[in-house]
């Protein structure tokens, strides 16, 4: 999952960005050489969020290659050369924290940031207090943004709109439409953020909306919950989840026979490409949404369209990509436009041209407001048919008709 030109070292959850040897405190990057700029990137390499952290690795990758084709980054008259070194935070958010704190000591200042709201929740704090700089990729809890923080910027759509959007597109699509929901979620902050969230939406619309279950984060039993609603007969259960969560759902229902008419919705885990994998034709029928699809529309210099973007990232790693690793060479790209646009890797200057930055990219639009989230971009909803997902919502990005209902088989 990994290009050859970036390497791993032995620990880690940060991006960091330093010229060769003009690190904060005159530390030089031991690995930097030349007119390169060093990137840190700090990953779930292992632990409950492997699976995420390393297509989001891979994201990052594509973006390394992709500048280096194309000259580099332009910066005070020079053209640099990008590169990445990454560390495994196993997936635990003090790792993260701790590791933005080291990298920081070497005169890294401008961090990517981790797999995850928990463990980027845990980098934002050091970031803040060291006077760094972070571009979030995949941390969308709404939460995270109400502490005040300003030297760290999402590209992602926030956690609220997830499961929102999903009912939207339900709402929208469906015939006959549904008249009750129920939402199970694991118990971490985003999911939790996701689940209120979708509950809101679905009873501004008129759904009754079913007693809700929690889990544990990467459970793979959730038979107890299932138990729980199967006598209320939802008509249709979104799973607030990440992908072990997800998988667990879809298994454990068949053999607790809970067969929503409507069918079943999840976050995070369907676009994964092991949730197709793992459960084969039983991922039929279910819902998702999703950062990025190949249907989106803008275009930037170094990626082009959204469908350039898959068509590029094909080519270099034998599969389409989906879109943890859209949004992390999304995050990695709005780093090197804000370098580009303050010429230079001061953290100063390159925070402010973060906040000034408004440009359309293949990955949709790049603007954040003044808490750091990308507010103007929406999420698209996809739907496994025939193992394959495709887009059905909004109007305008739809490649095919919502099947309905969902039900697997």
């Amino acid at each position: 999952m990994r290009s050859r030109a970036p390497r791993i070292l032995v620990a880690g959850a940060v991006l960091a960005l330093v010229l060769a040897g003009c690190g904060s405190k005159g530390t030089q990057n031991p690995t930097s050489t030349g007119d390169t700029v060093n990137l840190g990137a700090s990953m779930s390499l292992s632990g409950s969020l492997e699976k995420e952290g390393k297509l989001t690795q891979q994201g990052y990758d594509y973006c390394v290659s992709t500048v280096n084709a194309k000259g580099g980054i332009p910066v005070g008259g020079r053209s640099l050369r990008l590169h990445i070194d990454y560390q495994d935070d196993q997936s635990q958010p003090d790792t993260a924290g701790q590791l933005v704190d080291q990298f920081n000591d070497k005169g890294y200042k401008l961090i990517l940031g981790p797999y995850g709201s928990a463990t980027t929740g845990a980098a934002m704090a050091v970031v803040e207090r060291n006077g760094q700089v972070m571009v979030d990729s995949s941390g969308a809890d709404d939460t995270l943004f109400n502490r005040g923080y300003r030297r760290t910027f999402a590209v992602l759509s926030p956690a609220s709109v997830y499961a929102a959007s999903i009912v939207d597109a339900v709402n929208e699509l469906a015939t006959p439409k549904p008249r009750s929901i129920v939402f199970l979620s694991a118990d971490d902050g985003f999911s939790k953020t996701v689940a209120a969230a979708g509950e809101a939406r679905a009873k501004s619309l008129g759904l009754t909306v079913l007693p809700g279950q929690q889990f544990p984060a990467g459970a793979t039993d959730v038979s107890s919950a299932l138990t729980r609603i199967k006598s209320g007969k939802p008509e249709v259960i979104v799973g607030s989840v990440h992908l072990a969560e997800g998988i667990a759902i879809i298994k454990q229902a068949a053999e607790l026979a809970v067969t929503p008419t409507g069918g079943f919705a999840e976050t995070v885990a369907p676009p994964t490409p092991d949730f197709v994998t793992t459960l084969g034709t039983k991922a039929n029928g279910v819902l998702s949404s999703s950062q990025w699809v190949p249907e989106v529309k803008g275009s930037d210099a170094l990626f082009g369209t959204a469908t350039d973007y898959r068509n590029g990232f094909r080519t270099q790693f034998g599969q389409d990509p989906e879109y943890h690793n859209a949004e992390a060479t999304a995050a990695c790209l709005a780093m090197v436009l804000a370098v580009r646009n303050a010429g230079s890797t001061d953290p100063g200057k390159v925070r402010d041209a973060l906040a000034r930055l408004d440009e359309q990219s293949f990955f949709g639009a790049l603007k954040f407001n003044d808490r750091g989230e990308n507010v103007t971009k929406s999420m698209s909803v996809v739907q496994i048919q025939n193992g394959k997902l495709v887009t059905v919502w909004p109007a305008d990005q739809a490649a095919g008709r919502l099947i309905w209902p969902g039900t697997n088989g």
